[in-house]
């Protein structure tokens, strides 16, 4: 089955991750853009990403929304590389709510 999620940032949805792999909190898969100026504002940020330092402050990645159906989840994003797209999913309430109030 293939697993894909609509990546929502700054209100816009700005493409999808397809054939994502889950591994605990985080998922990987293709990145696939849907070519408007938002998407292609939001690649521009994040092809600048270092997944490490963002480990250590998430306040240097971007939040986003993943839908799949009826289903959001937050996440953070950390880093888009050879078409690769690496975040981090965020399910506890304290946890959405501090990514929400401290990432951009």
């Amino acid at each position: 089955m293939t697993e894909y999620y609509d990546i929502i940032w700054k209100e816009n949805n700005v493409g999808r991750i397809e054939n994502a792999i889950p591994d605990s909190w985080y998922l990987e898969g293709n990145w696939v853009s849907n070519n408007s100026p938002s998407s292609q504002e939001f690649e521009k940020l994040i092809a600048s990403f270092d997944p490490k330092q963002i480990d250590k402050d998430p306040t240097k990645g971007t939040k986003v929304i993943l839908k799949s159906g009826d289903t959001d989840t937050h996440g953070l994003i950390y880093s888009l590389e050879n078409g690769k797209l690496f975040l981090r999913q965020v399910f506890k309430n304290e946890a959405v709510e501090w990514l929400l109030k401290n990432v951009k």
